[in-house]
């Protein structure tokens, strides 16, 4: 009986031939791998290594300061300066006459004038309706008339009483009679006269005239109106004078007196005033001042209108540095400063300007050094070198 568990060398050596390439592959695909990670680790650490090696040193290269740029340096300096004082304020009239109607129960007829015309002291303005005034004058008139003629007749028969009297021919009693019908004929006729003046003075009363030159600034009178008394008919600005009431600052006020100049500015209209008064107080509410500026009549400035005045009062003493030294750093002014070869931004504070300078108020003492040109071009810490003036 065969033993199966033999091996046939014949039939085993193709099947071993055909397993054993197999088997090589494998090796071969796992040696590979074998080879990939180890690749990969290696990389891993020269790269770790890499990280933690020392970078090559740099050679460091000196620095050079830049170079001092040359500036030429003002000094602080005090100067006369104009000063000025400066308020706003509106235009008003100079004085503005109210022109009311005198009598009541008039109708108006006419209004000669309107706003803006310019009168003369004595031209009829506006009229009313005369005619019951007439009537009544006419009345008054021949009262006085009748009242004159009694007291013809009241003397005369006083003076034939008195003839009589000293002959002996009246008794004393008809002189006395006689002297009181005369004073009372002379009484009425002074009441009569009275009241023809008081009439005439109504029939006036219906023309309204100009008080003064000036310029019609207000008409609220219009033909057929009836007036009461004391209503207001028309507004004057006399003699067309305007001026502007400006308000001043309470600490400024000391240095403003009557008759000084007065630049007056509205819009690109710039005119000279003068200063005609100051108030006597100051309004509690606003601790303001109102200084009163004439303007001249050619100003073409009218009453409302806003306006600034720039009042010039003189010079004062200011400490004052060239205009071309000031910086504006942040929106606030200020200069560079020199000390030995380096500037210094300064904040400062500036006040009044002249001619190519500018005041210091405060931030600068007298004396010190500024960069007057090229200020723009440093900055703060810079060198400098000073040129030689």
């Amino acid at each position: 009986m065969p033993d199966h568990n033999l091996i046939n060398p014949e039939t085993a050596a193709p099947a071993m031939l055909g397993r054993a390439p197999a088997r090589r592959g494998r090796w071969v695909l796992g040696a590979l791998a074998l080879l990939a990670v180890g690749g990969a680790v290696l990389m891993r650490g020269e790269i770790a290594a890499g990280l933690h090696r020392p970078a090559p040193a740099v050679a460091t290269v000196p620095v050079e300061p830049p170079p001092a740029l040359t500036v030429a340096v003002a000094a602080a300096t005090p100067r006369a300066l104009a000063r000025s004082v400066v308020g706003d304020g509106s235009v008003v009239p100079w004085q503005e006459l109210v022109i009311g109607a005198e009598a009541g129960g008039l109708r108006v007829v006419e209004v000669a004038v309107d706003e803006g015309d310019a009168v003369r002291a004595g031209q009829p303005l506006i009229r009313m309706d005369e005619t019951l005034l007439r009537a009544v004058l006419g009345q008054a008139e021949a009262a006085v008339t009748e009242a004159q003629a009694a007291l013809r007749n009241a003397r005369q028969d006083l003076a034939r009483a008195a003839d009589l009297s000293r002959s002996g021919n009246a008794p004393r009693q008809t002189l006395e009679l006689r002297e009181a019908a005369a004073l009372q004929a002379e009484a009425r006729v002074a009441s009569a006269v009275a009241r023809q003046g008081e009439v005439a003075a109504r029939l006036a009363q219906a023309r309204i005239l100009a008080p003064t030159d000036g310029i019609v600034s207000r008409r609220s009178a219009l033909p057929g109106n009836v007036t009461s008394a004391g209503q207001e008919m028309l507004r004057l600005i006399r003699d067309g004078r305007i001026e502007l009431d400006a308000r001043v600052p309470e600490l400024e006020l000391a240095a403003v007196r009557p008759g000084q100049p007065v630049r007056v500015t509205h819009g690109d209209r710039v005119v000279t005033g003068t200063v005609r008064a100051v108030a006597p107080t100051v309004l509690a509410e606003t601790r303001l001042g109102i200084v009163h500026v004439a303007l001249p009549a050619d100003s073409g400035l009218r009453p409302g209108m806003f306006a600034r005045a720039e009042i010039q009062p003189g010079e004062a003493q200011g400490l004052t540095v060239p205009q071309s030294a000031l910086l504006f750093r942040e929106g606030r002014p200020a200069v560079l400063v020199v000390s030995d070869d380096r500037v210094a931004l300064r904040p400062i504070t500036t006040g009044r300007r002249g001619e190519g300078v500018v005041e210091v108020t405060s931030g600068l003492a007298e004396g010190e050094r500024v960069v007057a040109t090229g200020a723009g071009f440093l900055s703060d810490g810079d060198r400098v070198r000073v040129a030689v003036q």
